[in-house]
């Protein structure tokens, strides 16, 4: 899983491990270790509502729809995207979406990400 962060929008992409995980268990996570502390996120399922986004304490996580989840393992859907308002009246960008491997040779390990669609004519 990969998060990115730029101002007001955060992007989460999932491997296939990682969407797998999420529709068996109904929440998947992961741990950066920053010294002495945790740094924890991931997405969970929630039977209804709109996709959002919540930090409590060390923990950031995305919450998605069973539905949506359904959605995402069963079809072609990328991803899926939302705007959140805070309660300073400000919004936050929201993606969630499939990681696909990139399509030019890179040194990271990528054979549990999606196949790139873009990589047939």
């Amino acid at each position: 899983m990969k998060l990115r962060l730029l101002d007001n929008s955060i992007r989460l992409r999932l491997n296939k491990e990682d969407i797998d995980e999420l529709y068996r268990e109904g929440e998947v996570y992961t741990t950066s270790q920053l010294g002495a502390t945790s740094f924890v996120y991931g997405v969970k399922s929630i039977e209804r509502g709109e996709m959002s986004a919540e930090m409590q304490g060390n923990k950031l996580q995305f919450l998605l729809t069973v539905d949506q989840i359904k959605e995402w393992v069963d079809t072609s859907t990328v991803g899926f995207s939302s705007v959140q308002e805070n309660a300073d009246g400000s919004s936050l960008k929201l993606l969630i979406e499939k990681d696909f491997k990139c399509l030019t040779d890179r040194d990271e390990d990528e054979s549990k990400n999606f196949e790139n669609p873009n990589s047939t004519c």
